[in-house]
């Protein structure tokens, strides 16, 4: 990604309603997102106002996968 590429999203929406372990949050442009409960804020319900904030940041598997093609590639 180059420099320019924005680092933050900063989405906002409303909690429609919690089902069993999943909630599910209508976010502007008719989207909706469907969450582990346990994401959000204990105190939120039904019909709290959220922002959901979406960062770029280091890639947990990256060396996995490089190890992972280079066994693969000497031929393991």
């Amino acid at each position: 990604m180059g420099e320019d590429d924005e680092a933050e999203v900063v989405l906002r929406g409303v909690v429609d309603r919690m089902e069993d372990e999943v909630a599910v949050v209508f976010l502007e442009g008719g989207r909706a997102a469907f969450l582990p409960r346990d994401a959000l804020p204990r105190a939120a319900s039904e019909g709290s106002g959220v922002e959901l904030v979406v960062r770029l940041g280091p890639n947990p598997w990256r060396a996995a996968v490089r190890n992972s093609l280079d066994r693969l590639q000497e031929g393991e």
